[in-house]
């Protein structure tokens, strides 16, 4: 019997007033049977108690089901009062409704049906009734001509803590006539013959199993129920130097320890007792009756031990575990992503169970020499495993840092990894904060994974979510409002009522001791045990109890106490690693950020809406102005904005761009891939010239355009959904050099000294033309970024700051700095990086970003540029091609041809010889046999 089972009754065996959360007649109901279900409002959470009508909202869990949420064949709409929902007021509070399990569900033939599953609601769903732990309702459907079965009715939980002298009502029933024998502790209570019996009980001390025995001619069933009284409680402090949770004192025993005020006894259950009551294993309670430990011995050095707390008739996992065990998702898990994975003790508990294992062997890094990057030279690359590599664990994600380091990432900043509901999961659901999800790996992998990054020099954040916990988490079930289906109001921990709009799940006091002490035991954790470098705290705005719901507006503004909050856990953090990255995802008042900022946090700088306005090309004005990606212009005096126009939030611009972009003028459609590519090229280059930390979202260096919130089907609602993994993009000529043009950028800030320069100037924030300028005279360096953003021509007139030579570093064109400006003119979407220090691109890279890729041609590259006796030509070909190279006049008239002929893909120089040539402008113009061509400007001086 478990605790979810739903209690059942038959014919005249049950009084109606004496029915529990729900009831079926028949008591062994198969597929093809009509039944009739019973509810009791007044049971479970109690949450419909005195409301109606109420409505049933029903499936199945079938051999085909995914976990025991993944209901098949719903057979009723949310909110919609109709028939299929409608239920018959039976008795005050007592609801019922009749139906045939197989045409009710429309159940094909080939499959079958496991449990009946249900919760129940009023008529627009705002109040739901579900079982006492606030979990969905299931009820056993049984095979045709199965054997004898038996169940008890009354109790309906498997196990119970009632008081010693009690006397409980026993009733229970069988799926055939059979002697039936009801025992307490093998002492017999009561006998009959037939389909039923009842008794009642009086309750004694100590742990009892109470059985119902069912024998009918060979066959035999039994099932079961316990209750516990403990006899006493013992109460005893914990030893100084104790820590919350679980601690290791030897290769031998352990020290389990948990805060948890106001109850009133604990067991600890686990495979070391055989999963058994034991008052050996009782904890002990503080003479305050704030916390419950005990030591546990002769454990064998390195073996993996499961176990839970009972307290107070709740099962649950230490809230502090490492390693939790789930029995409706971990078998869903690869073995060749969690090798070896400890099982779930099936059948000896239920819920999530902890794990805990001595004289673990520490782990080896390797990595000493690691450098961590400068807050400056972070470039984050923020990756969903499961969206990234198709095997979505650590090991495999070794084999793709060569990617990222070429890409020129200093950083990975993982979405969430500690344990989260399901499997398939963005990561912000959290239960357990310092237990690793085994849905992407091993610690011992992902521990290998920080230290090739390390020894990369990469930094690795993780994503952490302190703002919320799911119900799954022990501290919200050890304090739980059932009939309200939230917090209680005693808990240490959580808001009943969330403090602030946009909380999902359960929201955190973090002005509570508890909670301070909880979240600073993770971090740590985390910091010491896995080395990371930084934390990126998900929706950090939430940490106050300063109640702004239905306003938020409000909870944006300045608030002390969260600003006090946010330096305390800064400084723990910082007391352990003096340069661990604290980063917070805040959008907040301004005043409260910068002043966050400068006392040394990182905060998230979203511009996705300006950027993506100036992607899709329809204007130039005040929904483009990018600006607030410079943290000068918040008024912050350190770079502290980690500055980016897309993560995980956003729609993707190529999505953007492919979808809704600009198409008025057919030769230049922002709708059409190459275009859309180029577009995101030069927003790339009005991203990372500006100094200050900057982040970039998976696969954003390949354009990736598969929508967030669009469903195949063309409908919303798929947000979180797994995301197509597009690797082959690398292959494709465009978002190639996409890549190519992002990773050539990111090796100039890694080259030039000037980008952590405070001496900048941008105008972000209207015109076509868009500027960053860059200088640093005790270095001598500078840098110009120019682009249009506009769709038209536009002409440029910009000043260079320093005299003497300037470079145009993706193309090789260099200008002399003489005191005039430089004049140019930028077709729609062309940028120009000019630097006065020569950096040559980095091998392997071909971005000539401001031409077409056209037929076969991939790109075209002339240097030295200006020339004086010689020059060269470049050209890439994607595919095989017959090509001719010209070179024209500045009147258009030719000055030299070669046709090189047939040629296969790959890369070719050609000499252009400029000796004897009248110094001017000249054109290099390549063209293939169907017809597409690119044309590069050469000024030839003498």
């Amino acid at each position: 019997m478990h605790k979810l089972r739903l209690t059942v009754a038959i014919g005249l065996f049950f009084c109606r007033a004496a029915i529990a959360q729900v009831t079926c007649d028949p008591v062994f109901p198969t597929v093809d049977d009509n039944v009739t279900i019973y509810y009791d409002a007044t049971q479970g959470n109690g949450a419909l108690t005195g409301v109606s009508p109420v409505y049933a909202h029903l499936g199945v869990i079938t051999d085909k089901s995914q976990s025991p949420t993944d209901w098949k064949y719903v057979a009723t709409q949310w909110a919609v009062s109709n028939a299929a929902s409608t239920m018959t007021l039976e008795s005050p509070n007592v609801w019922k409704k009749s139906f045939n399990i197989r045409t009710f569900f429309n159940i094909p033939a080939n499959e079958t049906v496991l449990k009946l599953a249900m919760v129940f609601r009023n008529a627009s769903g705002s109040i739901v009734g579900r079982a006492a732990d606030g979990s969905d309702m299931y009820y056993d459907v049984y095979p045709a001509n199965a054997p004898l079965q038996t169940r008890f009715i009354n109790p309906s939980s498997s196990f119970l803590t009632p008081t010693a002298g009690q006397v409980i009502s026993v009733s229970a029933a069988a799926s055939k006539n059979a002697e039936l024998t009801i025992t307490d502790n093998d002492t017999p209570v009561a006998t009959a013959t037939g389909l039923s019996i009842a008794s009642n009980l009086t309750i004694g001390t100590g742990l009892h199993t109470v059985r119902l025995i069912a024998v009918a001619g060979s066959e035999r069933d039994t099932s079961v129920f316990q209750y516990l009284v403990p006899a006493n409680q013992p109460v005893e402090d914990r030893p100084a130097g104790t820590e919350t949770g679980i601690q290791y004192l030897s290769d031998t025993s352990v020290r389990l320890s948990l805060y948890a005020p106001g109850k009133l006894t604990g067991y600890v259950l686990g495979d070391f007792n055989n999963w058994q009551f034991d008052d050996a294993y009782q904890l002990k309670r503080s003479t305050d009756g704030n916390y419950w430990w005990l030591d546990i011995t002769g454990l064998q050095p390195g073996q993996q031990y499961r176990f839970q707390y009972f307290i107070d008739g709740i099962r649950f996992a230490d809230p502090l575990s490492t390693l939790v065990l789930d029995p409706g998702n971990d078998a869903f898990i690869p073995a060749l992503t969690y090798p070896n994975r400890p099982l779930y003790p099936a059948g000896q508990t239920t819920g999530l169970v902890s794990v805990l294992q001595t004289a673990q062997p520490p782990f080896n890094w390797t990595a000493t020499n690691y450098q961590r990057p400068k807050k400056t030279d972070l470039i984050v690359y923020e990756l969903l495993m499961r969206d990234f590599i198709d095997r979505h664990d650590y090991h495999t994600l070794l084999d793709t840092l060569d990617y990222l380091e070429r890409l020129g990432v200093t950083a990975i900043e993982f979405m969430p990894v500690s344990e989260f509901g399901g499997n398939i999961s963005w990561g912000y659901n959290p239960s357990f904060h310092k237990a690793l999800d085994k849905y992407y790996g091993t610690a011992e992998a992902f521990k290998t994974l920080i230290d090739e990054c390390h020894r990369r020099n990469m930094a690795v954040i993780i994503d952490v979510v302190y703002n919320q916990v799911t119900d799954q988490s022990p501290l919200a079930q050890l304090w739980w409002d059932a009939a309200n289906g939230r917090p209680a109001a005693n808990n240490p921990y959580l808001n009943p009522v969330p403090k602030h709009d946009f909380n999902v799940f359960l929201d955190f006091n973090h002005e509570s001791a508890a909670t301070k002490e909880y979240v600073k035991n993770t971090l740590k954790y985390w910091i010491e045990e896995f080395q990371v470098d930084g934390f990126r705290f998900d929706l950090s705005k939430g940490f106050t109890q300063k109640n702004t719901l239905g306003d938020v507006n409000a909870w944006g503004q300045y608030d002390p106490t969260r600003i006090a909050i946010w330096k305390d856990y800064a400084n723990y953090i910082w007391g352990i690693d003096p340069d661990n990255y604290v980063i917070l995802e805040h959008f907040a008042a301004n005043n409260e950020e910068k002043e966050l900022a400068e006392y040394g946090m990182m905060l998230w700088g979203n511009l996705w809406g300006a950027y993506k306005e100036a992607a899709l090309g329809y204007n130039t004005g005040s929904s483009t102005n990018m600006s607030g990606i410079s943290y000068k212009s918040r008024g912050w005096t350190v770079p502290h904005l980690i500055g980016y126009f897309e993560s995980h939030d956003e729609d993707r611009i190529g999505f953007e761009c492919k979808t809704y972009g600009n198409s008025a003028n057919p030769d230049y459609n922002i709708k059409s891939l190459p275009v859309a590519m180029r577009r995101i090229e030069m927003l790339q280059n009005l991203l990372f010239t500006v100094p200050g930390p900057k982040m970039l979202w998976q696969f954003g260096e390949l354009g990736y355009d598969f929508p967030l919130e669009i469903c195949p089907n063309g409908q919303p609602g798929c947000r979180t959904d797994p995301k197509p993994i597009r690797w082959d993009y690398y292959d494709d000529p465009y978002r190639r050099r996409l890549y190519d043009v992002t990773a050539s950028l990111l090796h100039l800030r890694q080259e030039l000294d000037v980008f952590e320069t405070d001496n900048f100037q941008t105008s972000l924030s209207s015109g076509p033309i868009r500027t960053v300028f860059l200088n640093d005279n005790n270095l001598n360096q500078g840098v110009v970024v120019y682009a249009n953003i506009g769709t038209t021509p536009q002409p440029v007139s910009i000043s260079l700051s320093i005299n003497g030579w300037w470079y145009e570093y993706y193309t090789g064109d260099s200008v002399l700095r003489t005191g005039t400006p430089l004049i140019d003119t930028l077709q729609a979407g062309e940028y120009r990086v000019y630097t006065n220090v020569y950096v040559p691109l980095p091998g392997g890279f071909n971005p000539t970003p401001v031409y077409d890729v056209s037929g076969p041609i991939n790109g075209m590259s002339v240097f030295p540029n200006p020339a004086a006796n010689f020059a060269y030509a470049d050209v890439y070909l994607r595919e095989q091609a017959e090509l001719t190279i010209s070179v024209l006049d500045a009147l258009g008239r030719m000055v030299f041809r070669i046709t090189p002929g047939e040629l296969p893909l790959g890369d070719y120089r050609f000499e252009i010889p400029t000796q004897g040539q009248a110094p001017g402008m000249y054109f290099v113009r390549v063209e293939s046999e169907d017809g597409g061509f690119l044309v590069k400007r050469l000024v030839i001086n003498r």
